[in-house]
């Protein structure tokens, strides 16, 4: 589950490397696509347990940012600046017996891959 910016950026350094090593050990064990996007759009999917209010900016500017890292770290994405992923979408969904996030990544045709 990602965490919200106030949560990431009050983290101790060595606590946000070991949740970005574990994000990164998470996603080498996903089945994803071996080809590297260029151009893509990211969709994330978050559901949570319950319908508490929530800030979607928040998780843009927080656990979100290290998630984009280690898909450009494996390979994933080129780069995850505004020209390769443009803005990416986050959609908030409840489900309460199994809270998950899901990483949608669609190439757009005419990017490089």
């Amino acid at each position: 589950m990602p965490l919200s910016k106030n949560k990431y950026i009050n983290m101790h350094w060595a606590t946000r490397a070991r949740y970005k090593d574990y994000m990164t050990w998470l996603l080498m064990n996903k089945n994803y696509s071996t080809i590297t996007y260029g151009k893509a759009t990211i969709t994330f999917n978050i559901y949570f347990k319950d319908n508490r209010r929530r800030d979607v900016a928040n998780y843009l500017g927080g656990g979100l940012i290290s998630w984009l890292d280690i898909l450009v770290n494996l390979k994933v994405i080129k780069d995850d600046s505004y020209d390769c992923i443009g803005q990416p979408n986050v959609k908030f969904n409840i489900d309460k017996d199994n809270p998950r996030t899901e990483i949608i990544i669609k190439g757009l045709e005419g990017g490089e891959k």
